[in-house]
């Protein structure tokens, strides 16, 4: 159970450093995920206040973790405002996986990095 825990932030380092915005497609044996962009767009339309919650929650530990592996080095610097409102995040996640249908099989906390690196491009 340990060692599964520990390989979630190497797949959350991988998806941050993309350069590319569209998501990767699972590598074998890299299929399973909590939650994926159906899954979360979801709960975030969802009108009861539990599951709004559920949405904010979820989209703000995906980018406290990616910022936590970018502060230990195991994932590339970003240029995301250094604070952001949850409900700012959600909107643009949300904004994200209705913009791009396609892309929704994917692990949710990679979506989130794809679409804070699409509205935060460190190019200019």
């Amino acid at each position: 159970m340990f060692r599964q825990w520990m390989m979630i932030p190497a797949a959350l380092c991988g998806a941050a450093a993309m350069p590319a915005f569209a998501a990767p497609d699972a590598a074998p044996g890299q299929a399973f995920m909590f939650e994926t962009g159906a899954t979360l767009l979801a709960k975030c339309r969802n009108k009861a206040p539990e599951y709004a919650l559920a949405c904010t929650a979820y989209i703000v530990g995906a980018v406290d973790g990616i910022k936590k592996d970018v502060f230990l080095g195991r994932a590339r610097p970003n240029c995301w405002p250094a604070q952001m409102k949850g409900e700012e995040v959600r909107r643009l996640v949300v904004t994200y996986l209705e913009r791009y249908p396609d892309q929704r099989k994917a692990p949710a906390s990679v979506l989130v990095s794809v679409a804070l690196n699409e509205r935060y491009s460190c190019e200019k």
